[in-house]
C-alpha cells in the first residue's frame, strides 16, 4: 500500500512497503506515462496491472481530493 501526495504536477510516494533496494521507494513518483496517473488526471479510480519498479502488481489506486474536488492525494493498493 501506498500514499502518494501531489507536488507540482507529480505524485510522490510519502509512505509505502513498496521496496526498492531494501528500502521503503519514499521520495519515488508515480509513473507520469502509466495507465494509472492518465485515470487519475481524469478523476478516476484506477484498477489493473502496472509496473512498479521494474515488477508487475495488480493494482487499485483512488484519488483523494480537497474540499474544491482537486486530486491532491492518491491511495494505493497492490498485490505482486
Amino acid at each position: 500500500s501506498t500514499l502518494f501526495v501531489k507536488s507540482g504536477e507529480q505524485f510522490v510516494r510519502i509512505s509505502t512497503n513498496v521496496k526498492r533496494d531494501n528500502e521503503r521507494a519514499i521520495g519515488t513518483v508515480l509513473d507520469p506515462k502509466g495507465k494509472a496517473i492518465a485515470a487519475i488526471r481524469e478523476g478516476k479510480a484506477f484498477y489493473g496491472v502496472v509496473d512498479i519498479l521494474g515488477n508487475p502488481f495488480m493494482t487499485g489506486y483512488e484519488p483523494i481530493r480537497d474540499a474544491q474536488g482537486q486530486t491532491i492525494c492518491i491511495w494505493y493498493v497492490g498485490y505482486k
